[in-house]
């Protein structure tokens, strides 16, 4: 599985530090990662990120996903979303680590908990697919509908992807439009998104329990 877009270079926020993305944007991609280096070691977030995506995709510096994962994780401590979708997809992929899904589950979350409209897409192939959570075309095109509220630029397929969804009925595609509208109100749409979530696995317990009273009924003497 591949990526759904890229995640560009962060310019970072602080002052006295926006000038060492001039490395980068001069196209001195050695210079570029040794000042980012220089920066991360001192906890800036963004750096953290931007050193870890120069390692991920070898600009400047030998390629090393292992490396990038442990840059990233330092900005994720720190909450940067994109380092959070990033890793998310590297877990997804066996990318620097080996293939999580539940991982890149909880990376999603993290980052669609802060309103990242890729990882909130990226949570919802995972419903679509199975990818270490039960399959669940509702959610699925709930989360597909709302990354595209939230961004719908090319560079995310979120709406080629729920197009690209075989077996959507009437009542499937309401029910994700209703669901989708309480991802929007809520302040975090994680809350909504479990509460249906659970609601749903409740109810699949209770026919599994009338379906083995009913067995046993059938059996009975």
């Amino acid at each position: 599985m591949l990526p759904l877009f890229a995640v560009a270079i962060r310019s970072p926020a602080q002052a006295g530090v926006k000038d060492r993305i001039a490395a980068y944007e001069a196209g001195n991609l050695p210079l570029a990662v040794k000042e980012f280096g220089e920066a991360a070691e001192q906890g800036d977030a963004d750096c953290q990120f931007n050193l870890a995506l120069m390692y991920e995709q070898g600009m400047g510096v030998a390629k090393d996903e292992n490396v990038a994962v442990v840059w990233y994780r330092k900005s994720d401590e720190q909450g940067n979303s994109n380092a959070q979708f990033i890793l998310g997809v590297l877990c997804e992929n066996g990318r620097g680590t080996a293939i999580e899904f539940h991982q890149a589950n909880r990376w999603y979350r993290k980052a669609a908990d802060q309103g990242d409209a890729f990882a909130i897409g990226n949570l919802g192939m995972l419903y679509l697919r199975g990818g270490g959570v039960k399959v669940d075309t509702i959610a699925s095109v709930a989360l597909l509908l709302r990354s595209v509220m939230l961004d719908n630029s090319p560079a995310n397929h979120a709406k080629q992807n729920i197009s690209q969804s075989k077996g959507l009925t009437v009542q499937i595609i309401t029910a994700s439009q209703k669901l989708s509208w309480e991802l929007k109100k809520a302040k975090d749409l994680l809350v909504p998104l479990d509460k249906y979530l659970e609601s749903t696995n409740t109810s699949t317990a209770k026919l599994k329990q009338l379906g083995a009273s009913e067995l046993c009924v059938t059996n009975s003497p």
